[in-house]
């Protein structure tokens, strides 16, 4: 009623299919609630599957591409209510469905400053230590993990190389003087306990919530990253593309496709959830040697 600016008995005209939206009115809905009219004129050829770009700037966050997020999260917390809901995770960098953002806040942070290192549009880079997050990003963030593990069944495939790569990129930070010793010292630790964590649900096979989840490592390079969620009333792709910027789709039509590349990346994997103890112990113990070197 209101964006439209019309009486309640005319929406409900529209909701009843009564009368049809016009296109000026479904083009102000789609704007406003972030819906691509794409999706609302639905091709389901193979041919023609769209994907967008998530172009958000994290420390600006618009009105409209917060309505976006709290929909996305809402759409993606109803695979709890379907049995075999099923996530999938191929990463060649740590995929932050992992990271609480609460208890490995520095590692959060510094993903966002390397974004805007790399991505964002900023003229000068602050320094490590001015690099602060909004309460809502990291309530966002804390919510889509959360809604994620209520998936029936999820699993992660890791490129060998996840930790050596953050290494690396925070020793780069280090020398061009953004980050003090200090401050890596912080993110050594919070990673610390990020293997821990990781390595508590390999060794068990579930979430803290209880919900099944395994964990394989890769010996073939990823090429990029990609994931996607499949249950009866949400089906989301993603493909990483710019650090935190992602591509994605809401076509079904994706996921059959990366299943299949998942399925050929379990081909060259070592499972180390449940199973395989002495992969799984060291696994660990070579990456907490990397993270040492910080």
């Amino acid at each position: 009623m209101e964006l439209l600016s019309i009486e309640k008995e005319a929406v409900y005209r529209r909701l009843r299919k009564d009368v049809a939206f016009s296109f000026a009115e479904i083009e102000k809905i789609a704007r406003n609630y972030s819906i691509s009219l794409d999706n609302i004129m639905e091709n389901h050829s193979m041919e023609e599957i769209i994907f967008h770009l998530l172009d958000f700037d994290f420390f600006t966050i618009s009105e409209a591409q917060m309505r976006y997020t709290q929909l996305c999260i809402d759409k993606v917390s109803t695979v709890k209510n379907d049995p075999d809901s099923e996530a999938g995770f191929a990463y060649n960098t740590l995929p932050l469905t992992l990271v609480n953002s609460k208890r490995h806040k520095q590692i959060y942070l510094f993903n966002l400053h390397k974004w805007m290192y790399q991505y964002g549009k900023y003229t000068v880079l602050p320094h490590f230590r001015e690099i602060t997050a909004s309460e809502e990003l990291l309530r966002f963030n804390d919510l889509y993990r959360k809604a994620i593990m209520q998936t029936h069944y999820t699993y992660y495939i890791f490129d060998e190389k996840i930790f050596q790569c953050l290494v690396n990129d925070i020793l780069y930070f280090r020398r061009i003087k953004y980050m003090t010793a200090e401050e890596v010292e912080i993110l050594k630790q919070e990673l610390f306990a990020l293997l821990d964590y990781i390595e508590q649900i390999a060794t068990y096979g579930v979430f803290e919530n209880g919900k099944k989840v395994d964990i394989y490592v890769t010996q073939m390079s990823i090429e990029t990253s990609y994931n996607y969620i499949d249950s009866r009333d949400c089906c989301y792709s993603y493909i990483k593309l710019f650090n935190l910027n992602d591509i994605f789709s809401r076509n079904a039509n994706t996921i059959p496709q990366l299943k299949d590349w998942s399925q050929s990346l379990k081909k060259s994997s070592f499972k180390i959830s449940v199973s395989n103890e002495m992969e799984r112990i060291h696994y660990f113990e070579r990456q907490r040697n990397i993270v040492k070197t910080l």
